[in-house]
């Protein structure tokens, strides 16, 4: 089963090469945990949370721009390690030391092809929206329940599209020549290798927010959970990205 291959290649990868994962990860990640928990406490939002108070910032609490730098100096922060990582398993360049290499042009290249292919979800998510809100409409006589059955095709359609789009992103990375129609016919063949990936990653998701769920009545206990299915997910993405790329890009096998 290709999409089962491709999953457990992706994980195993993050698995037998466990100490270079924490070479090219551990500083960056816990130089955003630092960054996030100085935002939360100095502002008082991590009181807030304690008590399980979850709100919109404040009107006219000033917090929206610092919010801003926090979110994009992490977003930054977070693809320094992600291009070390992908470097690291497609070019062979072996992390020195627990900091990763920073490259910084590719960082640069990374966030830009990160900015397209979000327009061209939007883009491409519209119609697929427009339909849903068609069946929604149909399906408001039954309720609730029924409304909630969209909730899965959507989030595997929408998964598709990104795996399919995102062999842009190591491409980047790597500094090779690939645009956004060479990243989409890239995957041209493997509608049902990326339709069942898809399905494995959003139930996994769903697994993750049961899990979160659980512990809801807890705030530190949640938050601390958070962090670590968070980093969990994201490690699994960004090696099942590796992987998209190494095999339908470079021919590699899995």
């Amino acid at each position: 089963m290709k999409p089962w291959a491709l999953f457990s290649h992706s994980v195993g990868m993050l698995v037998r090469n466990f100490g270079d994962l924490l070479r090219v990860f551990l500083v960056p990640t816990l130089l955003i945990v630092a960054i996030l928990a100085t935002f939360l406490n100095s502002t008082g939002l991590w009181a807030d949370m304690q008590l399980g108070v979850v709100t919109l910032l404040p009107e006219g609490s000033g917090l929206l721009g610092p919010m801003f730098l926090v979110v994009a100096l992490s977003l930054l922060i977070g693809m320094w390690s992600v291009v070390a990582w992908h470097r690291f398993v497609l070019l062979e360049e072996i992390p020195q030391g627990w900091v990763p290499p920073l490259q910084g042009d590719r960082v640069l290249a990374y966030l830009g092809r990160s900015l397209q292919i979000v327009l061209v979800l939007i883009c491409l998510m519209l119609s697929v929206v427009l339909v849903a809100m068609l069946f929604a409409t149909i399906l408001s006589g039954a309720g609730a329940p029924a409304l909630s059955l969209l909730d899965l095709p959507l989030s595997i359609v929408f998964t598709y599209f990104v795996l399919r789009l995102s062999v842009l992103l190591p491409a980047a990375a790597l500094g090779a020549a690939m645009g956004l129609r060479e990243a989409w016919n890239t995957t041209s063949g493997a509608f049902g290798d990326l339709l069942g990936l898809s399905a494995i990653l959003v139930a996994l998701q769903y697994a993750a927010q049961f899990i979160l769920d659980s512990t809801a009545g807890s705030p530190t206990i949640a938050a601390v959970l958070s962090l670590v299915v968070s980093v969990a997910l994201s490690l699994i993405n960004i090696s099942l990205l590796t992987t998209l790329f190494g095999h339908y890009a470079e021919g590699r096998p899995i």
